[in-house]
């Protein structure tokens, strides 16, 4: 895995303040879930929120929390990142090899880059 993906990621056996940190961290609202080099699951802002408004305690494990029905990608493909981002409401898309091991990310900033070229003027 590249280097400028480990912000990305969050071990499973981590804790929801431990989520919360990374996703501080990278700015995206979400974390993916790796076990050992796989990825497993997406974690985000939301649903450390449910689990804080459930009482759950901010160092429990995140387990319960992850989101393993996540989508991802096989390639950074921005018009197929947008269709998931719209229908599903994330700010993150994985990029995922067929051995489900994390080769890239596409954010809701790498998106809105894409959709608003930079030769274009700003309104």
């Amino acid at each position: 895995m590249e280097d400028r993906l480990l912000v990305y990621v969050v071990e499973d056996s981590a804790r929801l303040i431990d989520a919360a940190q990374a996703i501080i961290r990278n700015k995206s609202r979400c974390g993916v879930v790796v076990s050992g080099s796989k990825v497993v699951g997406v974690i985000s802002e939301g649903d450390i929120l449910r689990a804080l408004l459930k009482g759950v305690d901010m160092h429990s494990s995140i387990d319960p929390w992850t989101n393993r029905g996540f989508r991802f990608l096989a390639s950074r493909d921005y018009e197929a990142a947008h269709r998931i981002m719209a229908e599903k409401g994330v700010a993150l898309v994985p990029v995922l090899d067929e051995g489900f091991h994390l080769v890239d990310i596409v954010t809701t900033m790498d998106l809105l880059r894409w959709l608003r070229p930079t030769s274009e003027p700003a309104a």
